[in-house]
Order: C-alpha cells, then sequence, then structure tokens
C-alpha cells in the first residue's frame, strides 16, 4: 500500500485528539488506523458521511441536547395546523 502525504498543515484540536485517542486505544487501533478504517466505511458508504456529521452537531448536556432528533424540521405553519387539527378532535 502506497503512503499519501494529505498536507504539512492537517491540524486537529489537541483536546478532541486527546478524547478521541482514549476511545480509539480501548478498540486496540490508533489514530492512524481509526481514520484509515473511516475512510474505507466512506468509500463503501458514502452516506455513513449524513449521519456521522448529524452526530457531530448533535448537542449533549443541556435539555435542549435531550430533544435532538426528536423534534423534526417542521416550520412554524406546519405545526399550528397539526395543533389546530388535533384540537378539532378533541
Amino acid at each position: 500500500m502506497k503512503a499519501l502525504k494529505v498536507r504539512k498543515n492537517f491540524i486537529f484540536d489537541k483536546e478532541m485528539v486527546e478524547k478521541v485517542q482514549s476511545i480509539v486505544s480501548k478498540k486496540h487501533k490508533n489514530l492512524t488506523e481509526a481514520i484509515t478504517l473511516y475512510f474505507q466505511a466512506l468509500v463503501k458508504d458514502p452516506d455513513l458521511l449524513d449521519s456521522v456529521e448529524q452526530s457531530a452537531q448533535k448537542r449533549t448536556g443541556n435539555f435542549i441536547g435531550l430533544l435532538d432528533g426528536q423534534i423534526g424540521d417542521e416550520d412554524a405553519k406546519w405545526m399550528q395546523r397539526e395543533h389546530s387539527e388535533a384540537d378539532k378532535y378533541r
């Protein structure tokens, strides 16, 4: 397998790398192997990137984070219409 140097300014946040390192080490992998596996998975399933991005943007540690993924992307008009229709049947 040939190696490719991506670029010299390929920089990661130090805290993030340290947190990831502890998680990756539990699986007996190093960071290079983890990134390689991630790239292999992306090649086989490009839609994986969407779910990873969604997971990365999920908020944690506060009340609103609990609602991530529970509330849809509906607009306010749709929500009002749904609410008024629900009131009709009460």
